[in-house]
């Protein structure tokens, strides 16, 4: 047991990553990638007109997944994922951030039900959206913008960047004003700091779920499971920010009950060791 304990800390650790042999390079490509996913989604969104805006969106979310794999080559460092159950369990560790804001904000009355409700056929579609685009970012942000932030970077540094290259990759259509976060727009200027926080410890969250199933896959599902959970829920009458509510219970990114509880999911994280079986690391073979 303590030998298999003691591969799977290895396999972790050599997941983390290191600079590259050649620095120069990999920041060269790193910055590529960093004005590649977030210049040309600014540019076509900021020359007006609904076409535009609508290419410009479309970009947004594809340009992470295609810079990434092209300029670092491929996916990044993966390894072979011994177990769905691996990847389903670190959704759960992001539901449960999920969960414990918005019940928070529930109780506070600062989201209520009694919204619009958009029927089944509605909120499956809008669920089904939600959840490709997620998985479709952490196929950047989660593979090949991750291993290139690395390589450039090292480890701490590079997912630092990286968390804050997230950030402004939701402010830039935020701060044209394209509709794609409505309550980002609205936002005052403390939550919008609020905001940049969270992506912070949001992305250190979901680099270190990534990092121990060794598979973007775990990012995506951390990612995408949450973000369905609250579509659907929106599309049942969910309200998440009532008429002139507190925005620091914002039950998402933006929040700072949300900046909470997921800093506290990330301390815990962060102390447990890498071989429980709450992260799926029981290594059958």
């Amino acid at each position: 047991m303590r030998t298999q304990l003691n591969r799977n800390s290895a396999h972790v650790a050599g997941a983390d990553g290191g600079r590259s042999r050649s620095p120069v390079l990999a920041r060269v490509r790193f910055l590529a990638f960093l004005v590649i996913v977030l210049g040309l989604p600014a540019l076509l969104m900021s020359r007006g007109g609904q076409q535009m805006i609508d290419l410009g969106k479309l970009s947004l979310v594809l340009l992470p997944g295609v810079a990434g794999l092209i300029l670092n080559g491929g996916l990044g460092k993966e390894t072979v994922v011994r177990s769905w159950r691996r990847v389903g369990l670190t959704a759960g560790v992001t539901i449960s951030v999920s969960v414990v804001t918005l019940a928070v904000s529930l109780v506070a009355g600062a989201a209520a039900f009694g919204g619009p409700n958009s029927g089944v056929a509605g909120a499956v579609l809008a669920m089904g959206a939600t959840g490709l685009t997620s998985v479709l970012e952490e196929l950047g942000w989660a593979s090949g913008g991750l291993a290139l932030a690395q390589k450039a970077c090292g480890r701490r540094l590079g997912v630092l960047i990286l968390g804050l290259a997230w950030a402004s990759w939701h402010l830039i259509p935020t701060f044209l004003r394209v509709g794609l976060f409505p309550e980002l727009e609205a936002a005052p200027p403390a939550m919008l700091a609020a905001f940049v926080a969270g992506c912070l410890v949001y992305r250190d969250l979901l680099t270190r779920l990534r990092l121990r199933a060794g598979t973007w896959l775990a990012a995506a599902a951390a990612h995408a499971a949450p973000n369905v959970l609250m579509t659907g829920l929106v599309g049942a009458g969910l309200m998440i920010q009532t008429p002139g509510a507190d925005w620091r219970l914002f039950p998402a990114p933006g929040g700072l009950g949300f900046l909470g509880v997921a800093l506290a999911a990330l301390v815990w994280l962060s102390l447990s060791r890498p071989g429980r079986s709450m992260m799926g690391a029981t290594h059958e073979r």
